[in-house]
């Protein structure tokens, strides 16, 4: 992982130069207080693949238990006048997934819905609705994989065009051999466009990763994943990465709740994104820097 001086340093250089999951993501969030709430997490994404929403209870800001799932629950999706119902997975209770063959396109709305929650005072005719308008999809040229000698990290950038006369938010993550290294919301890098809307990004760094916790190949095969995100979904990544990184105790507030956009008092994140990809070799090893 980066220092956090590291952190510091790599994200000021990646601001000025590019100001520019499937995703399957557990959002796991902690009350201060011991009201139980809903959580929910849930990407609907452009890959033909089944898309996973998760349904957890909410726990007391200091409760070291395992995270609970919610069992039995309704939970549907509506784009256009068809519903998809996700059905709950034998193997992960609280897991609700898509038929295999669902996928998202963009510019189309996806509203979901869910009912029947099983909490300590919800009603089983409670809804808890969210909505998202999936973007357009923004494909990335190339990437590829470097050496920062001035801060001992390995850099990975991007080339790509920005789409111009709109404001884009991005979400990146990486995978090394087909698995994914960037797995929690505070591992992924967010970037929006507002430095240079409409133009060609050349050799953005996206990631710089700690040469000690990363120990890459020759020949392994890395993949850059983009999501264009929404403005909201963007937002709500960024409050999640504050909370879980956070700041110097001496000046800031205790943790607290990130909002999101279920209704009801609810708690996490319904979005939809597009998604594009592209794959590149690593040729290095750490010691040809060295």
């Amino acid at each position: 992982m980066i220092t956090m001086k590291k952190a510091q340093i790599f994200c000021t250089f990646a601001l000025m130069a590019f100001a520019l999951l499937s995703c399957e993501e557990e959002i796991n969030l902690h009350l201060k207080t011991s009201a139980t709430r809903l959580v929910v997490g849930g990407m609907i994404t452009s890959d033909t693949t089944q898309h996973i929403i998760t349904l957890t209870q909410s726990a007391h800001y200091f409760d070291s238990t395992q995270v609970k799932y919610i069992s039995g629950a309704l939970v549907e999706v509506m784009v256009a006048d068809s519903t998809v119902v996700f059905t709950e997975s034998d193997e992960h209770p609280g897991w609700y997934l898509s038929p295999e063959d669902f996928y998202g396109v963009p510019g189309n709305e996806y509203r979901l819905r869910i009912t029947n929650v099983g909490l300590p005072g919800i009603s089983t005719d409670e809804e808890f609705t969210a909505s998202s308008i999936m973007p357009a999809i923004a494909p990335i040229d190339s990437a590829s994989i470097g050496y920062s000698h001035e801060w001992d990290l390995w850099k990975i950038v991007i080339s790509a065009q920005d789409p111009a006369d709109q404001r884009n938010y991005y979400m990146f993550n990486l995978q090394r051999n087909g698995r994914q290294i960037t797995k929690s919301l505070k591992e992924k890098t967010i970037l929006d466009d507002r430095l240079f809307d409409g133009k060609y990004a050349s050799e953005v760094w996206i990631f710089g990763l700690d040469t000690e916790e990363y120990d890459f190949q020759p020949n392994d095969t890395l993949t850059m994943e983009c999501y264009n995100i929404t403005k909201e979904f963007y937002y709500y990544v960024y409050a999640v990465q504050v909370e879980m990184q956070g700041s110097n105790p001496l000046f800031s507030g205790s943790p607290a709740n990130v909002p999101g956009n279920i209704s009801n008092n609810a708690l996490g994140y319904f979005t939809a994104c597009g998604v594009s990809r592209v794959d590149f070799i690593n040729p290095y090893r750490i010691e040809d820097f060295k």
